[in-house]
């Protein structure tokens, strides 16, 4: 969300949604927070292509939820899923 310097309240909404639809507490929000870029890298490539797929979708969607696509969202997507 932070990417392109603005944090839309559409991004934030939908951030809030994906939270409630996977049942992410603010304990689970806290643990995320403490994760640096080497450790989600690391999660991600453990994850299988299935699940790459399933949340490259979502990190799409929060990036198009202001309803703007900045270059600076998209290589960041592209530089956690390669």
């Amino acid at each position: 969300m932070k990417a392109d310097g603005i944090i839309h309240p559409k991004e934030e909404e939908y951030m809030n949604q994906t939270y409630s639809d996977f049942s992410i507490t603010i304990h689970d929000i806290e643990d995320i927070s403490n994760i640096d870029d080497i450790q989600s890298k690391l999660i991600i490539c453990g994850m299988s292509d299935e699940n790459k797929t399933f949340a490259k979708t979502l990190f799409t969607g929060m990036a198009e939820a202001d309803g703007i696509i900045h270059p600076k969202e998209i290589e960041i997507i592209n530089q956690i899923f390669i």
